[in-house]
C-alpha cells in the first residue's frame, strides 16, 4: 500500500519553527519546575532521542517514545530506555504520514505499558501528531533543537489547535 503522506505548507513552517508549549533551556530541564511537571505528569510521551533519554534520566520512563535512530539529521545509537512494546512507521522529513498517525495512536492507547515507536524517516513533525492523538492531561516533551525541550500540556485547546495544522497539512479530520 502506498505511503499517504502530508506535507508542511510553507506557511505553517514559520509558525511550527516556534515552540508550541512551554519552552525550558538545557540548563533548565535541572530546575525545580521541570522536574515539578515531570514528577505530576500522568501520561508522558517523548518525541525525538535526546529528549527520552533526558527524561528518562530524571527518572521517568515515558509511557510512549517517539524516536528515530537520529539527532540533528546525524545518525545515532537508539536511546538506552526500556519500553515493553514496539511499534515501526514509516515518515519522510517534512512530513507527517498516515502510518505515523495511526502508530502513535496505537502508542498512545496505553494498555501496554511503555511502548517505543521507531521512525524510518524523521520524526520532527510528530509531537504535532502526538499531542493530536494523547489523552488530555499527558505531558508531551520534544526537543528544540540547540536550544532545550519543549513541554506541551496537552488540554482540549492543545488538540484543536493540533488538528488544525494536521487540516491544514491535508490528513483527515479525527476524532
Amino acid at each position: 500500500m502506498p505511503l499517504k503522506e502530508y506535507r508542511l505548507p510553507s506557511s505553517l513552517r514559520e509558525r511550527l519553527a516556534k515552540p508550541i508549549g512551554k519552552l525550558y533551556r538545557d540548563e533548565e530541564t535541572n530546575g525545580r519546575a521541570f522536574r515539578s511537571q515531570l514528577e505530576k505528569a500522568t501520561f508522558v510521551v517523548t518525541v525525538g532521542d535526546r529528549v527520552t533519554e533526558r527524561i528518562a534520566e530524571l527518572g521517568r520512563i515515558p509511557e510512549v517514545q517517539v524516536v528515530d535512530g537520529r539527532e540533528r539529521r546525524m545518525e545515532r545509537k537508539l536511546p538506552d530506555v526500556q519500553y515493553k512494546r514496539l511499534i515501526r512507521v514509516r515518515n519522510p522529513p517534512g512530513t507527517i504520514t498516515d502510518e505515523a498517525l495511526d502508530g502513535i495512536a496505537e502508542a498512545v492507547k496505553g494498555k501496554d505499558g511503555t511502548v517505543r515507536v521507531v521512525v524510518e524517516g524523521e520524526e520532527d513533525l510528530l509531537a504535532i501528531a502526538a499531542v493530536a492523538s494523547a489523552p488530555i492531561g499527558s505531558n508531551i516533551y520534544y526537543g528544540q533543537p540547540l536550544v532545550g525541550v519543549v513541554l506541551v500540556r496537552v488540554d482540549h485547546a492543545a488538540k484543536r489547535r493540533n488538528r488544525k495544522i494536521l487540516k491544514e497539512m491535508g490528513a483527515p479530520e479525527s476524532g
